[in-house]
């Protein structure tokens, strides 16, 4: 047996495509000043994590509006590892459209998701997983000079639950209105569903909700040609919202919004 046995490989040559695609051209380099934020009528929250001197640092800049807690904008600067890069800016891209809270919900999962290849190996490998939890601790702390920035009244906060537990709803479901229900589909289609329909330039929104258990969905981009949109996608779909909020659910998709072929 050779030495090189006993060396792990290099991360890089273990990154994902979609991962060193970012890395090489990253799309949210830069940073915010007040005066930015202020020409912008928006709030500049700043996160920073790690030293230069220790070989990583991070500092995340967000644009809030301060109407509805949600971000309108986000850049980052980062020195040290490659894995850093990556994932501060496939973060900025996933805060962007999200308000505070969603915010502050962001995952190392995700993260790393959003830069799959394929659904059964990661992006990240295990030995650079801390840049991850580096980017989510700037997260953390940009997000909490914002908590004061009242959230939209449709907005409400959806139970983090594992599909893989069984789920077990959303509390009170039952006793909430038309329009709450809806906020509450469109939350969590937003966080646990669209990300990774957007992976394959796809995308979905509500069309209805009826009869109180009902949702019609409408799909769009790709999944628009796409055969399992109406099988496995569909099923997925059904299955995340049955868990997170309720067992009663039915999903059902517009026919008219998927392509004749």
């Amino acid at each position: 047996m050779t030495p090189h046995h006993f060396l792990p490989s290099f991360p890089w040559a273990r990154y994902s495509k979609k991962l060193i695609h970012r890395i090489e051209t990253p799309l949210h380099v830069g940073s915010f000043s007040k005066e930015d934020a202020a020409a912008r009528g928006m709030r500049l929250a700043i996160g920073k994590e790690g030293e230069i001197h220790g070989g990583h640092a991070l500092c995340l800049y967000l644009l809030v509006d301060e109407s509805d807690g949600v971000i309108a904008d986000a850049k980052f600067e980062a020195f040290g590892p490659t894995a850093l890069i990556g994932a501060a800016d496939i973060a900025c891209e996933l805060l962007i459209r999200k308000n505070h809270d969603q915010a502050r919900r962001l995952s190392a999962d995700l993260i790393d998701k959003q830069a799959h290849d394929r659904n059964d190996s990661q992006a990240f490998p295990n030995d650079v997983s801390v840049y991850l939890n580096l980017v989510l601790f700037a997260i953390e702390e940009a997000v909490n000079t914002c908590m004061d920035i009242p959230l939209s009244d449709n907005y409400i906060v959806t139970p983090v639950i594992s599909i893989n537990e069984g789920g077990g709803g959303y509390p009170g479901w039952s006793e909430l209105s038309g329009k709450q229900k809806i906020a509450v589909l469109e939350e969590v289609i937003a966080n646990d569903i669209r990300p990774y329909i957007e992976l394959d330039a796809g995308g979905i929104q509500i069309i209805d909700f009826v009869n109180e258990k009902e949702l019609i969905i409408a799909y769009q981009g790709s999944c628009t040609t796409c055969y399992s949109a109406t099988g496995s996608t569909l099923s997925a779909i059904q299955q995340i919202l049955r868990a997170k909020i309720s067992p009663d659910l039915v999903v059902t998709p517009d026919l008219s919004s998927l392509a004749k072929t």
